[in-house]
């Protein structure tokens, strides 16, 4: 399920298509310089764009449907501040094989863009967590105070919802089990019984400690819910459903021990 991060990236994979990972890749773009235009254009491309009437012919209207599509979703992934003069004299300028920029320059330039856009989406990321984890922090204190919910030295906290009379499981153990993990916000992440059929695991094999820990308590036969500290599930990581630093809501049924 890792990463979060991953998610939050999305919107830069057009310049990682565009330029690579690295930056010591961008030096190296194997293709031939184009030659830079020092004058100005004597001819006013922004009034040829503007007198331009309603395409007819399918590769007219193609051309301008996908113009208009790329910059409309450029602009929703996070490039808001494309202009749209030199959005479109880039393009005539790539059709004359003229530009203002040697291929190695505009690969430098797509390169910084993408660092300052990462830098922004790390420090939103960090800021999410922060609050991701005082949010946590407010409701187990809260949450910890009432008389059916106890707490282990981990800072676990669950409830027993039914009492089971079978053995109780070690890591080591296979364990079927039904369960559902939910955020803060009740939203369910993950459910056997959504899917109509119980799981069945080793009980270390779960990256999740404060789910071994509970399971680890229980007996067959019975019901817990539990409340996991985010230091005690994904943590910063996060996972690509789960927000860094959730406080996730398990509830689990221990059906069997094989």
């Amino acid at each position: 399920m890792k990463n979060y991060m991953t998610v939050r990236f999305a919107p830069y994979l057009l310049l990682f298509l565009l330029i690579g990972c690295t930056k010591e890749a961008v030096p190296q773009v194997a293709m031939p310089s184009i030659p830079v235009v020092t004058e100005k254009q004597i001819i006013k491309e922004t009034d040829v764009i503007n007198d331009l009437v309603k395409p007819v012919e399918l590769d007219d209207r193609f051309s301008y449907t996908y113009g208009y599509m790329l910059y409309t979703t450029l602009q929703q992934q996070g490039f808001g501040n494309l202009d749209a003069s030199y959005f479109a004299k880039g393009a005539l300028d790539a059709q004359r094989q003229k530009g203002f920029f040697t291929q190695e320059e505009m690969g430098k330039i797509l390169y910084e863009v993408q660092t300052n856009m990462l830098q922004i989406a790390q420090q939103e990321l960090e800021a999410l967590a922060e609050q991701n984890l005082k949010t946590a922090q407010e409701f187990l204190a809260t949450n910890g105070t009432r008389e059916q919910v106890k707490s282990t030295e981990s800072g676990l906290q669950y409830e027993v919802l039914s009492v089971g009379e079978g053995q109780t499981p070690t890591e080591e153990s296979i364990v079927e089990v039904d369960y559902q993990i939910l955020l803060p916000n009740g939203r369910v992440v993950d459910s056997s019984y959504e899917r109509g059929q119980s799981s069945t695991f080793q009980l270390k094999a779960i990256m999740v400690p404060g789910f071994i820990e509970g399971v680890k308590l229980m007996s067959v036969g019975s019901k817990y819910r539990f409340w996991i500290h985010p230091d005690l599930a994904y943590g910063k990581e996060g996972t690509q459903t789960i927000e860094p630093n959730t406080l996730l809501i398990v509830e689990v049924e221990l059906k069997a021990i094989r």
